[in-house]
Formats: structure tokens, C-alpha cells, sequence
């Protein structure tokens, strides 16, 4: 039988598959853009050439305070290159550094170590202005904004509310309920008190048929972030695009809404595409950082879920270092017998942000079959719903004998970063 031999992205190497020659599909895969040559020439010239704003340095005055917004270590937004561009570009203002503080947008993420810290962003950041990870669970720490239209009461990191200047950071991809990342989601929920995160992704908020991959046009999860950034008020973004080897494409610099959607507009020129059928078998993997646990991993399958028949099966091949994670999605998982025992006991209980995934993951179990192919055994624990395994021949075997031996195939190296049309 003859095979194509094709090499998805796992961890931070990769990992090789065969498929069958007469079984393959097709490969969906981003066009992927070089990097530019000049990165911190690209960035500076967005400060200058900023969208929908004045230039940076017009819109900072040498006595503002400045709260610069950063994502955490589960992003993979180049912050050991944007930071040190827009503090040198403060420091000619001149905002000196003790005027800078850099909070870590965690969300309702874990903080991030000193270590990561380092590794984020170089040790001479770390030297010349301080560095706090926000904690969404810490009132003493959050200021109140006031309500959202939507009803999310909006309480935000208080180093960030009372700076006079915020800028936020981020990079621009595929999400799985909020179209696309970047933007204002730095502030909700990356900044953000952890009711204004729960009521913003709570369940009738992520049914909508709007909340999902690649749509912001009447996204309610969408609408909601924007309309909270604007109430706390961000002064200037800095969101880069990045290819499959993690390098700058494009650098949108501006305006919290007018620059994002510029950023957004040039991702799908490269990561739209489509299909005109779909696959008995999807396999799918989008390497570190978002296969770092089985949370993030989720994600892969979400973008997987748009290619696959029903009753088919998404294959995801992940790395998942840090195992599960997240105690109530690892629980609500690991404790459920169904998708539907999964989405009632998600009613039953009060609703946190992890349990996001745990129902949108559930909404796909009753469409598609999934093998998670992983070497980390814990993951075998949530086995009752899904079946886990560690070698990738074994995983397309049961496949196969589950769809067919004529079953079709589709590959997504780097699932996430595609965008359905």
C-alpha cells in the first residue's frame, strides 16, 4: 500500500503519520507568509504609521503612567521582541521606566514564574520595569467599571485601570468561541475579575451560532470584550501575525478595533479556505504552546469539528506536557458517562470558565468520535468519554475499523490556525 508520510506539529518538534495515498483527502494548510526580514524596523513603523490613531509616541506624554498589557506563557506572541520595542519607544518620549508597569494578562490563568517571566521577556526587561501577573480572583486587586450592555459586570486589574495610558499586546489567530484573538481580549478576560470572565463565557453565550471560529459579525462574546475594552478605555494596540515557525508576518499597531480588524482582514487573506466534502477521518494537531495540556488541546478539536461528518472521528495528536489541567474540566470530564450526562452535570454545577471547553467539547461528542493521542498517560483518565492512546498507528487503525478501510482523510497540521469559509 502506498502512504504519504506527513509530519504534524506536536510539542515543540513533530511528530510523523502515514496515511494511505487512497484514503487522503486533502491537506489543509494555511498559506504560510515569511517572516519579515526587518521585524523591529516593521514594529517601529507601526508606532509611526499606527491605524485609526495618532502615533504612539503623540499619544503618550512624558508624565503619563503606563500599564502595558502582555499575554501569558500559554501564548505564543513574540513579547521578548514587541516589549522592548515599545518601552524603547517610551523611553525616547521620555516615560522613564519606573512610570511602566507590564502586567501579565492571565486571565483566569495560573501565575506565571519568574522563569517564564524570563523567558517571555529577556532579562533586561525584567531588570528595568516591573512585572506583576494579574490574579482574576483577587478583589483587593480589581477596580469596578460598571455593566456591559450584555450584563457583564466588569471589574478590572486595578494597576490597569488607574494607569493613564493602557497599551495592550497580543498576537492574532483563529479562536474557538470569540472569532479571533488579539484585540480586547486582553482585557476580557485577560485583566479582568473572574465574573465579568464567567458571565462572558457562560453557556448561552458560547450556543450562539454566531460565537465561533473565525465569525466577529454578531459574535455576542465578541461584542461583549470589545464593548468592555472601550469602557475601561485602551489608548494603543500592538497585535503581530505569525507563520508556523512563529515569526512575524505582519505588525497591526493602533487603534483597539480599527488595528485589529486590519490584522484580521490580512489573516484571512492566508487562512481561509474550504472544502467541498468532508472527511469520515480528521487528524489534527497545532503543536506548543496549545498542546502544552488537554485544555488547550481542545482547541484543536474545535477547528477540526467543521471538516468531519457526522458520526466520523477527529484524531488529535497532542503533546499535553502538563497533562489535564484545570480541576473542573479535568473533573466534569473524568465524572461524566456521556456527552449529555456531561452537558447536564455542566448545568448543575456553578459555572466557572473552565468549564467552556468542557461544553464545547461535549457539543462535538454527539457529532464525532475523537482519539486523543498523547504521551502522557494521565490523560487516560477521561477515557470514558474519549479514547486515548499513545501511538498514532493504533489511534488510525481504530479509526479505520470504526469508518471503514475506504474512509476518507483530511490532515490539519496546525488546526487552529485555519479558518473555514
Amino acid at each position: 500500500m502506498n502512504y504519504e508520510v506527513l509530519m504534524f506539529p506536536f510539542g515543540e518538534g513533530e511528530i510523523k503519520v502515514k496515511i494511505p495515498k487512497r484514503n487522503l483527502l486533502k491537506i489543509l494548510k494555511v498559506k504560510d507568509p515569511a517572516g519579515l526580514s526587518e521585524e523591529i524596523k516593521a514594529m517601529e513603523n507601526s508606532f509611526q504609521n499606527s491605524i485609526g490613531s495618532k502615533p504612539l509616541c503623540e499619544v503618550v506624554d512624558p508624565y503619563s503612567s503606563v500599564a502595558l498589557v502582555i499575554s501569558d506563557i500559554t501564548r505564543p506572541v513574540p513579547n521578548n521582541k514587541i516589549v522592548p520595542c515599545i518601552i524603547d519607544e517610551l523611553n525616547k518620549i521620555p516615560v522613564p521606566n519606573e512610570r511602566i508597569t507590564i502586567v501579565v494578562a492571565t486571565g483566569m490563568h495560573r501565575s506565571n514564574t519568574e522563569a517564564e517571566l524570563e523567558s517571555m521577556l529577556g532579562k533586561r526587561v525584567l531588570e528595568k520595569v516591573k512585572v506583576i501577573n494579574h490574579d482574576a480572583f483577587n478583589e483587593k486587586h480589581l477596580t469596578k467599571i460598571g455593566y456591559t450592555s450584555a450584563g457583564t459586570p466588569l471589574e478590572v486589574n486595578s494597576i490597569v485601570a488607574d494607569a493613564d495610558i493602557k497599551i495592550t499586546t497580543g498576537y492574532i489567530e483563529p479562536h474557538e468561541f470569540a472569532g479571533f484573538t488579539g484585540g480586547r481580549k486582553s482585557i476580557l478576560p485577560g485583566v479582568s475579575g473572574i465574573n465579568a470572565i464567567k458571565w462572558n463565557h457562560r453557556p448561552e453565550m458560547l450556543s450562539h451560532p454566531n460565537a465561533r471560529i473565525g465569525v466577529l459579525r454578531g459574535n455576542p462574546i465578541h461584542e461583549d470584550m470589545v464593548e468592555a475594552a472601550k469602557m475601561l478605555g485602551v489608548d494603543f494596540i500592538v497585535n503581530v501575525i505569525l507563520n508556523s515557525k512563529k515569526e512575524i508576518t505582519k505588525v497591526v499597531a493602533g487603534d483597539l478595533v480599527e488595528a485589529h480588524l486590519e490584522g484580521v482582514k490580512y489573516y484571512k487573506q492566508h487562512a481561509s479556505v474550504r472544502v467541498d466534502e468532508l472527511a469520515d477521518i480528521v487528524i489534527a494537531s497545532s503543536g506548543y504552546p496549545l498542546d502544552r495540556n488537554l485544555y488547550q488541546s481542545v482547541k484543536s478539536i474545535i477547528a477540526a469539528e467543521p471538516f468531519v461528518k457526522e458520526n466520523g472521528t477527529i484524531v488529535l495528536l497532542t503533546e499535553c506536557r502538563d497533562g489535564v489541567t484545570h480541576r473542573l474540566f479535568y473533573e466534569q470530564l473524568k465524572n461524566s458517562s456521556s456527552p449529555d450526562d456531561l452537558i447536564e452535570r455542566i448545568k448543575k454545577v456553578e459555572y466557572s470558565p473552565e468549564l467552556d471547553h468542557c461544553y464545547l467539547l461535549a457539543k462535538i461528542l454527539k457529532k464525532c468520535n475523537i482519539i486523543i493521542v498523547s504521551p502522557n498517560t494521565s490523560i487516560k483518565e477521561i477515557s470514558n468519554l474519549v479514547e486515548t492512546m499513545q501511538s498514532v498507528e493504533k489511534a488510525l487503525n481504530i479509526a479505520f475499523n470504526s469508518e471503514g478501510r475506504e474512509a476518507s482523510v483530511l490532515a490539519l497540521p496546525f488546526a487552529t490556525r485555519i479558518v473555514s469559509k
